[in-house]
C-alpha cells in the first residue's frame, strides 16, 4: 500500500459546516475549492447516510473517501473498507426497549410506511437518506418518534440518543456502537495518514474529538461555545483566515 503519510487532508463535516439551511454547499465554498483540492486530499465525516454523502462529493467533484453513518460506513476511493450495521440481537434490543414509545419508526434506507408521517417529514427523511420505504436494509440509524411526555421515560433507557424536537414529538437517532471520531481514526490508521497532517472542520459536539484527534481544527462561527473552546480557530471554511491556515 502506498503510504500517505506525508500528504495533506481535510476532513469536512458536511450540516452546518459546508452545507446552508437549504441543505445545498455554500457558494463560497464552492468557489474556494479549486485551490484548496490543488493541496488537499478532502475526507468527508458525517452521520448522513452514503447516499447523501456521495451527492455532495459528486458535486466537490472530489474523491469517494468519507466516513458515513457517524463512524459505521467508512469507504476509500469507491471501496467500502468498514461496514457496520444494526445485527439481529441490536434490532431486538432497540425495539424491546423503544418501541413501546414509539409512534412511528423510520431509519436510514427503510421508512416504517406511514404515509401522513412521512409527507410531513419528508424533508427530514430525506435529509438522513431514508428513502426507501418498506423495505429492509442494513440498517445503521434507527429513529423513533414518541410524544414529548415520553421524553423522561425513554431518555433513562440505555442507549446513544440524540434528541430532535419538532412540534409534539421526540426523534431518538441512535447509533450502533460507532462514532465519528472512531471512523475517522480506523481510517486514518488503515491508510497510515498522520493526524498532524490533518486539519478538521466542524460545528457539533460529535466533531470535538476529531479536533483532538488532528494537527489543526476550525470550528464555525455558528458552533457552539464548547465547541470553540477545542479549535484552533473559529472561521468559515472559505475565509481568508481558513485559506491562510491551509497555507494557501
Amino acid at each position: 500500500m502506498l503510504s500517505l503519510r506525508n500528504r495533506k487532508f481535510l476532513i469536512l463535516d458536511l450540516d452546518g459546516t459546508i452545507l446552508n439551511d437549504k441543505k445545498e454547499i455554500f457558494p463560497e465554498f464552492l468557489e474556494v475549492l479549486p485551490k484548496i483540492k490543488r493541496k488537499y486530499s478532502i475526507i468527508i465525516a458525517s452521520g448522513r447516510a452514503k447516499f447523501s454523502i456521495e451527492k455532495y462529493i459528486n458535486e466537490m467533484d472530489i474523491d469517494l473517501r468519507y466516513v458515513g453513518f457517524e463512524g459505521a460506513y467508512i469507504v476509500w476511493d469507491g471501496k467500502v473498507i468498514f461496514d457496520r450495521s444494526f445485527d439481529e440481537g441490536d434490532k431486538e434490543t432497540i425495539e424491546r426497549d423503544y418501541g413501546r414509545f414509539a409512534l412511528v419508526r423510520f431509519y436510514l434506507n427503510k421508512v416504517s410506511p406511514n404515509e401522513r408521517f412521512c409527507k410531513e417529514f419528508s424533508e427530514y427523511l430525506k435529509r438522513w437518506g431514508a428513502e426507501v420505504l418498506g423495505r429492509e436494509r442494513n440498517i445503521y440509524k434507527y429513529v423513533i418518534a414518541v410524544k414529548r411526555k415520553y421524553e423522561r421515560d425513554i431518555g433513562r433507557l440505555p442507549g446513544k440518543v440524540f434528541i430532535f424536537r419538532r412540534n409534539d414529538d421526540v426523534f431518538y437517532d441512535i447509533s450502533p456502537g460507532t462514532t465519528k471520531v472512531e471512523g475517522v481514526k480506523k481510517l486514518l490508521k488503515t491508510f497510515e495518514i498522520d493526524p498532524k497532517n490533518c486539519i478538521a472542520v466542524g460545528d457539533y459536539y460529535n466533531d470535538i474529538g476529531l479536533f483532538k484527534v488532528c494537527g489543526l481544527s476550525v470550528a464555525v462561527p455558528r458552533a457552539p461555545a464548547e465547541v470553540k473552546k477545542h479549535a484552533t480557530i473559529i472561521t468559515d471554511p472559505w475565509s481568508k483566515e481558513f485559506l491562510k491556515l491551509l497555507g494557501i
